[in-house]
This record gives C-alpha cells, sequence and structure tokens, in this order.
C-alpha cells in the first residue's frame, strides 16, 4: 500500500499538467448491461401481455367479420394463417408507432391519434397479406379488414384508455365548480380537466357569456352565466370555486367574490397558460392570493409606447433584488434593451435574480455587487455602463424599522439618493426614474420624510438628464407587506395580527407599479407622478377574504388579534401632501402631483449635508426634528393648469387643519 502511493500521487499530477479535472471520487468498476436473449424477455414480459390481448382483439374481429360476410367458417388451416398474418400486422403497427412505450394512464390526443394510426397500418397490412395470398389460403376476404376496422380501434381505446378511467376513478375528488369569462378559457378548463393529480375534479362551468350556456366542454356542462353565481353553486353541490383569469371586470370579480364568500366556499384561481411556465410547480390550481384581490385589466397595464423608447438601450436598475427591482428587471427584459444592469448589495438576491432573468430572456445582463452609500464604486459602475435610462428603486422601506434607525434611513435613502442620481448625470444617462412612496406626503414616519427628501433633490436637479419621481402605495406580496404575513399565519392555523381593525391601505400587485412606473418614460420629465392607487382597502377585510376563500371562518377557525398601531404608522395614508393637488396626464392610471419644490437649490444641499452631519455623528434625536422638519417648508410654485375642485378642497382642508 506504502509504495502505491507515488503512483497515485504521479498520475494527479499528470492530470493537472494535462489541464484535466481531478476525480475525487472512487471509481466504480464498468458495468456491461444486460444480454440481447435479457433484454428480449424482460421485453416480452413487460410489453407481451397488452400486445396478446390487442392481437386477439384484432383477430377475433377479424374471424367474426368473415363469418357473417361469408355465412361459414374457414378451415383450420386458414384460421392459423390468418392469426400469423394478424400477428405480423398488429406488430409491425405497434412497432411503427412505439405504442409499448407510451404511458396510457395519461393518455391524451397524440396517443389517441397514434392508436388510430396504427390500426389504419394493420388493417392495410392485413389487406395487402390478403390480395399477396392465394385465394384457396386467403384466411379472410380482402374488404374485410376495413370493415372491421372502427370495431378493433373502438375496442384497442377502450382496452388502452383502461388504466386512465381507473386511475382517475382513485383519487378522491372535490366538486369544483369553474367560473370562465369566456369561450377563451375552455382551453385551461380541459387541461385542468386532463390532470390526473387534481385533488379537485370540476363538476360545472358558469361564463359571463350568456351565449355559452348549455355546451360542454370535455364532458363538463357550461350550466349558466355569473349572474346566477349563488343559485348554480347551490344546484351543483359544488365544493368550491375557481375562478380562470381573463377579462373579468375587478368590480364584477370582487362582486362574484363576495357570493362564494358568504356562502363560505373556499376560492380558487386558475392561472393563465403563461403561468403555468413560470411556476416551479405543476398545480394548474391555486389557492386566492391578495394580488387577485387587488389586481386590475390588462389594459392599464400597456407598454407599446415605452416599448419604443426603452428598446436597443441600456438600462440600469438599483436595488434590482427587491421586490420592485425585481419586477422592474421582469419587464424591462421583455422590453428588448440591448444590456440590462442590475444593482444591489444583497449578494444572494442579485444572483437569484440574475438567475431568473437569464432563464426567461435572452437580454444580456451585467450585475454589480454595490452598495448606493459606495459613491465610488458605484461611479465606477456608472462609468464602465454608461446607462441610457436609470430606475431608482433602492431603498429601506419598513417603517417601525427606520424609526429606530433615522441615521441608516438618511444614509441609504437620502444620500444613496444623491449618490445615484450624480453618477447618473457623470455619465450622461438621458432619463432617471425615482421610486417614491405615499408615505412622502406625510411626516409622520421617518421612512416617509427621507423619500420626500428624495423627491425633492430628484426634482430640483438641474441638468441635461430627464429626471422623474414616481409615488404608489403598499405594493402586495412585498418583502414586509402584510399580505405574506397573514397567508402564512393562516396556513399555520392562525392568529392573524393586524395593527388596528380602522386600519387602511392603497393596494397595488407588483406588476401594476412597476408596469405604471415603466410608462412614465413616456410623459414631460420633471415632474412627480402618483399611481393611480383605486380606492383603499380595508386591512380587516382582506384579512377576512383571504380566510374565507380557504373556506374557514374568521374568529372561529382563524382568530384575529389586534396588536395596536406602531411607532410612524398611520391608520389611512394620505396620497397628496401639504399644498399639493394632482392632475390628469396622456396616461389614464398615472397622474402628476404639483407639488412644492425649494426655490434654491442651495438651500436643499444644505439641508441634507447638515442631515448627514447629524447622522454621522449619531444625534437621532436632533436627526428626526429636524428630518420632519425640513420636508415641507417650502414656497409653493406656481400652477399652469387650474386646481381641479379635489384639488381646492384637498388645499382647504390642509388650511383648515
Amino acid at each position: 500500500m506504502q509504495g502505491s502511493r507515488p503512483s497515485a500521487a504521479r498520475n494527479v499530477s499528470h492530470c493537472v499538467k494535462l489541464g484535466g479535472p481531478v476525480n475525487i471520487l472512487p471509481v466504480s468498476p464498468e458495468r456491461t448491461g444486460p444480454s440481447l436473449p435479457a433484454r428480449l424477455v424482460v421485453g416480452a414480459v413487460r410489453y407481451g401481455p397488452a400486445f396478446l390481448v390487442q392481437v386477439g382483439f384484432f383477430y377475433l374481429a377479424l374471424v367474426v367479420g368473415d363469418i357473417i360476410a361469408t355465412g361459414q367458417t374457414t378451415s383450420r388451416r386458414q384460421l392459423a394463417l390468418g392469426l400469423v398474418v394478424a400477428l405480423g400486422g398488429m406488430g409491425f403497427a405497434e412497432a411503427t408507432f412505439r405504442l409499448y412505450k407510451r404511458v396510457w394512464a395519461v393518455a391524451g390526443l397524440s396517443d389517441a391519434i397514434a392508436l388510430a394510426l396504427a390500426v389504419i397500418e394493420a388493417c392495410a397490412l392485413v389487406t395487402l397479406a390478403d390480395a399477396l395470398i392465394p385465394p384457396t389460403w386467403r384466411p379472410f376476404p380482402i374488404a374485410i379488414p376495413v370493415l372491421v376496422a372502427p370495431i378493433v380501434l373502438s375496442a384497442l381505446a377502450a382496452f388502452r384508455l383502461l388504466p386512465r378511467l381507473l386511475l382517475r376513478r382513485s383519487i378522491p375528488e372535490n366538486r369544483l365548480l369553474v367560473v370562465v369569462p369566456d369561450s377563451s378559457a375552455y382551453g385551461m378548463v380541459r387541461s385542468l380537466v386532463q390532470s390526473s393529480s387534481a385533488l379537485w375534479s370540476p363538476i360545472a362551468i358558469v361564463t359571463a357569456k350568456p351565449l355559452d350556456a348549455r355546451v360542454t366542454v370535455m364532458g363538463i356542462p357550461v350550466v349558466g352565466d355569473t349572474r346566477e353565481l349563488a343559485h348554480w353553486i347551490q344546484v351543483t353541490h359544488a365544493d368550491g370555486v375557481a375562478f380562470v383569469h381573463g377579462d373579468i371586470a375587478q368590480a364584477d370579480f370582487r362582486s362574484l367574490l363576495s357570493v362564494c364568500l358568504k356562502l363560505e366556499k373556499p376560492v380558487f384561481v386558475i392561472p393563465r397558460a403563461e403561468e403555468w411556465l413560470r411556476s416551479t410547480g405543476s398545480n394548474r390550481i391555486r389557492m386566492l392570493t391578495a394580488d387577485d384581490l387587488v389586481a386590475r385589466s390588462t389594459n392599464e397595464l400597456d407598454l407599446g409606447g415605452a416599448a419604443a423608447i426603452i428598446a436597443d438601450r441600456t438600462v440600469l436598475v438599483t436595488g434590482a433584488a427587491g421586490s420592485i427591482g425585481s419586477e422592474l428587471c421582469q419587464i424591462l427584459v421583455t422590453l428588448k434593451p440591448r444590456r440590462l444592469v442590475l444593482v444591489d448589495n444583497n449578494e444572494s438576491g442579485l444572483f437569484d435574480t440574475a438567475a431568473q432573468l437569464r432563464g426567461i430572456s435572452n437580454v444580456d445582463l451585467r450585475e454589480a455587487l454595490v452598495s448606493i452609500t459606495d459613491r465610488d464604486a458605484l461611479l465606477t459602475v456608472f462609468a464602465d455602463e454608461r446607462p441610457d435610462f436609470v430606475f431608482h428603486a433602492a431603498a429601506y422601506k419598513h417603517v417601525p424599522m427606520l424609526e429606530s434607525h433615522p441615521e441608516q434611513a438618511v444614509l441609504v435613502n437620502v444620500i444613496g439618493t444623491c449618490n445615484v442620481l450624480a453618477c447618473a448625470q457623470a455619465a450622461s444617462a438621458s432619463q432617471f426614474v425615482l421610486i417614491s412612496t405615499d408615505k412622502a406626503a406625510s411626516t409622520q414616519s421617518v421612512m416617509g420624510c427621507t423619500k420626500r427628501l428624495c423627491e425633492l433633490v430628484v426634482l430640483s436637479h438641474q441638468g441635461t438628464m430627464q429626471c422623474r419621481a414616481v409615488r404608489f402605495g403598499n405594493v402586495v406580496g412585498s418583502r414586509g407587506s402584510v399580505t405574506p404575513i397573514f397567508e402564512r399565519q393562516i396556513q399555520q392555523g392562525g392568529p392573524i395580527t393586524i395593527t388596528d381593525p380602522e386600519m387602511t391601505r392603497y393596494m397595488m400587485t407588483p406588476r401594476q407599479a412597476a408596469s405604471l412606473v415603466i410608462s412614465t418614460v413616456t410623459l414631460p420629465s420633471g415632474h412627480l407622478y402618483m399611481l393611480d392607487m383605486g380606492e383603499p382597502i380595508k386591512i380587516l377585510d382582506l384579512a377576512n377574504a383571504l380566510i374565507r376563500s380557504r373556506g374557514l371562518r374568521p374568529g372561529k377557525d382563524i382568530e384575529i388579534v389586534f396588536t395596536g398601531l406602531r411607532h410612524g404608522e398611520r391608520l389611512a395614508e394620505d396620497l397628496l401632501g401639504p399644498g399639493e393637488g394632482w392632475r390628469s396626464t396622456s396616461h389614464t392610471s398615472i397622474r402628476e402631483i404639483v407639488t412644492p419644490i425649494p426655490e434654491h437649490a442651495s438651500d436643499l444641499e444644505w439641508t441634507i449635508n447638515h442631515l448627514l452631519d447629524l447622522a454621522k455623528t449619531q444625534r437621532s434625536t436632533e436627526l428626526i426634528r429636524a428630518l420632519k422638519q425640513s420636508v415641507w417648508p417650502v414656497t409653493i410654485p406656481n400652477v399652469q393648469e387650474p386646481m381641479t375642485s379635489h384639488m381646492k378642497q384637498a388645499s382647504a382642508e390642509e388650511a383648515a387643519t
């Protein structure tokens, strides 16, 4: 053993010199496959019985057809020859279409077509053989194989599809009523029916188009329209209701959802086909989420104008590993930029985001593991990449956390934004978009004050770069959002924790928010924009809907506990700050906010430097006081467009308080 070690070392050294990899795993002895006779035996045992059954059906149909056609039986010699011919014909057909390799328990249309073609080939071969055999030896009349082909196909189809029928009968099923927008969604219903692993079995379909009633989809009847949803839930004895994604208006969807919740039925969603491809799982039905409750129509998310501007340009996104940043990137890659630069200081998140994007697009991606507080490193990235568009989403956003760490809020949110803006200008970027928040409209929280300062910095920027800021509310499903917390608490059996029963929030899905942010590049620069948030949603109602949509009862199956407001939180968020108003834009879902900005950029610069000094010296109390005093006492600009009645009312109410 001692003598063998130098030799092994020389072998390893030799491998390294040649540049080949060194195998550190033990080498297993070479295995030879089974011999040909062994493989034949295994194949005969595995596929032989089913093949013999097929031949039996085929031969029996030929013999019976011959007897019916001629009125007499043939000789034993002809019967034996007929068996050989039937065996050969079916054998060739079986091999041609590889029927033996198909998994009939999950058979589909392609398998049925293959079986039909195999029967046609077998009948054709038998007919050809009959024609070549002398009449005295001919086992069957020439026309018999053609005449019995439909009977053979029916018998073999019943035999081959029997495993699938037995498998579906063995699965415990719950009765599912499916709600579809129109006939275009029938394909997804058909896929759900064909899924042999489904625990929920569709028993009826309700459509938003009454003209589609009384038809069937894979044997599932379309019983009526959505106006009588409650009636059809009771008549069909449905255990749950599933909605197919489509063009059902959000108001109509919520109305239908309330019907299901009143009847205490669990609610599911059947996603679009493209969502099946993006999903990591194989389920074609999922539980209702908060995204479904606040989703908008696809018409509001049209990116046609932005696509023409962004195509073949270099785009940089800060905070690319965050909730909004990653969603921005997923949409941007579909607009075909020349290059997409991902900037974040979260190594794992940046890696995961880049890997996900590479899986769905071939756009040139660059990752930059850089903090926006490191100005020199950030400048290097901008100098190397030379972006045309910059979407600044990097920020600290958790309100209670930043109340305890105001220094970090200022350093990351305010100073970080100044760094990104300066680097973008130095790199000659053409457009800059800041992601802001509705919390910037109030001095209630440290986080909101820092984002308001970011808005002022961007809107006061003097240079060739076109700058915009976009303000919107809560994003459902994002990190720290209540919705994933609620879903986790429901899964754990409760209780659900809510700060106050009267708390409301404006909510959007990540895709809605990101799509509308990108759409602002088509609007005039130098303005603050606000996304149309719709009506505020009561957090208690959201929790109740999520509980009831799972067939559970609030307060009985899942308890709800009120914990009280945390420091920096409010019962309701404002969309407009003191002295602000809004006016419409060319985009129906985006509004322009008329907001006061500093008349002199030097005043804003002094304020930021003062806050930076307080943050560096850890004077938290003075920092919070100075921060809250610095964001709103500025001169109100002249408004070119007359204020709407809504704006005047908001201004009057603010003056009265």
